[in-house]
């Protein structure tokens, strides 16, 4: 994936900064529904430099996507794929604003 270039459509304010959220995720991959109500797994990887860390997020049947620290905060990932309903959720379970998985 080609990180990072910054995401794209809608900007929201997020509660956490990407670097938080990556730590948070860091050996405890994280179950939440998305905005959508879809069971999301996210989990840490990085992009296809191998150095650019990278937020993935995994349905129960396929990939939605992942964000890098440009695009974190978009509604779309810096490939333009639909990532803000994941993005959103994760960052109000991590903050404690969304508690049920």
């Amino acid at each position: 994936m080609a990180h990072p270039f910054g995401g794209s459509g809608n900007q929201f304010k997020t509660i956490n900064s990407f670097e938080k959220a990556y730590k948070h995720i860091v050996g405890n991959n994280i179950e939440f529904n998305s905005t959508t109500k879809e069971k999301i797994v996210a989990y840490c990887g990085t992009a296809i430099d191998g150095i650019t860390k990278t937020i993935i997020f995994m349905g129960e049947r396929t990939m939605h996507g992942n964000v890098c620290e440009k695009c974190w905060g978009y509604r779309k990932n810096c490939n333009k794929t639909r990532i803000g309903h994941c993005v959103e959720a994760l960052d109000k379970y991590i903050s404690g604003e969304i508690k049920d998985k």
